[in-house]
């Protein structure tokens, strides 16, 4: 029989301060789409695929500051980073919002940063080994 190694506290506490850096630079880009917004005017579209980017980079400066801090098993961190990512904006962007509603876009919303912190890693990924 295999043993499973268990995450260590520094793991779980380095994919916390990573995906709270996402969230914060995440609320970053809103403040700054809030005030394009004020001098442009922009299609609901639009605004839906700016607030994607914001959110895909966000996920992706999470990704590389889990990388930074410990890079090993990149992939299943940036799985459990992208959760976590998702739950914590949800959190805070219902609070801002003042209501809570479980539907189908935070089921979106969670297969969005799940898929952009698995693609993330692996960009991570191969890019750090490359060698000049």
């Amino acid at each position: 029989m295999q043993k499973i190694k268990s995450i260590s506290f520094s793991t779980v506490l380095s994919i916390i301060k990573s995906c709270l850096l996402g969230v914060i630079s995440t609320l970053i880009g809103i403040v700054l789409l809030a005030v394009t917004l004020k001098f442009t005017d922009l299609s609901s579209s639009g605004i839906t695929a700016i607030n994607n980017v914001i959110k895909a980079i966000s996920i992706f400066i999470t990704i590389s500051v889990l990388k930074r801090t410990n890079g090993e098993k990149l992939i299943i961190k940036s799985i459990f980073a992208g959760v976590l990512y998702a739950l914590l904006s949800f959190i805070i962007f219902s609070v801002l919002n003042g209501y809570f509603s479980f539907d189908l876009s935070f089921v979106y919303d969670l297969l969005f940063a799940d898929i952009v912190s698995v693609v993330g890693a692996i960009i991570l990924n191969l890019l750090g080994k490359k060698t000049v």
